[in-house]
């Protein structure tokens, strides 16, 4: 997929809208909604180079770690699947279902809300974020653009000391060794980022006003993917202001989540851009 098919703002639009659908419920069943959405868009428009087995790492590590702390340390629930020796600090008693399921739906939440934010860098390029943003916030986006580009180079710069310290007789089995590796880490970022700072100073940034590489299309399509899923995420918040769309939390029984017909609609919006922009 070619991401110029698309426009930066439409992408950024259909970003938030579905991160306030996200942040909105704790509703496992609008959350799988809005994860297969972003999931779907993610997988069939990423720009070529971007890589979406980082970020699913990511969030897989992220819903084990939530997995583990909730089913440890809350004891609620009346249905007990193991019992903890009460003598253990913290996570002695009752691991029960209703704590393990609660993870799960923490580690959802988790998962909607990354992705849905993920299509800001595996969607579009950096400099075509940059160039969505207004001119009042140019400043800003170059920054945020420069962070999006440092992410995968201070990754590499990574891999290679620490292959290096491993040839030195490294060995990351110790905390107090991890410095080891940190530090020059740290420091090759320093030194990456002067380096810009002195390549954008001596190319006179900020001495005019903002230009633009290319000049991105807004087509018809673009204006559908934006104002859709951009209505559908302001008739969900109507909708849990108004008490329709409420929270689900598995305590202190099981129960099926409760789903509102609207606000599923509402949800389904996000999938617009499966449909309008172009493969």
């Amino acid at each position: 997929m070619n991401a110029r098919a698309m426009n930066a703002r439409a992408v950024a639009a259909w970003s938030l809208a579905a991160l306030t659908i996200s942040l909105s419920s704790g509703n496992p069943v609008y959350r799988l909604l809005v994860l297969l959405a972003a999931l779907n868009v993610l997988i069939a428009y990423r720009r070529s180079g971007a890589h979406v087995k980082p970020i699913v790492v990511a969030v897989v590590f992220s819903g084990v770690i939530a997995l583990l702390i909730t089913s440890l340390f809350s004891h609620t629930g009346t249905d007990s699947l193991v019992s903890l020796p009460a003598g253990v600090p913290g996570i002695g008693g009752h691991i029960t279902l209703e704590a393990v399921v609660f993870g799960f739906h923490t580690g959802l939440g988790i998962a909607s809300a990354v992705f849905a934010a993920a299509a800001l860098s595996t969607v579009i390029a950096p400099h075509e974020l940059v160039d969505a943003l207004p001119p009042f916030l140019a400043r800003t986006g170059a920054a945020l653009g420069t962070s999006l580009n440092f992410v995968p180079s201070i990754a590499r710069s990574a891999g290679g000391i620490r292959d290096a310290q491993r040839l030195r007789g490294w060995r990351p089995g110790r905390l107090r060794d991890w410095p080891d590796l940190a530090v020059p880490v740290v420091l090759s970022a320093l030194e990456d980022s002067l380096a810009l700072a002195e390549a954008m100073e001596a190319r006179g940034y900020g001495a005019t006003a903002r230009t633009h590489f290319l000049a991105a299309r807004w087509t018809r399509n673009d204006t559908l993917v934006a104002s859709l899923p951009a209505a559908g995420a302001a008739a969900f918040v109507v909708l849990r202001i108004a008490g329709a769309v409420t929270d689900w939390y598995p305590f202190p029984t099981l129960s099926v989540p409760p789903v509102n017909i609207a606000a599923v609609a509402c949800c389904l919006t996000l999938a617009s851009p499966l449909v309008l922009w172009r493969r």
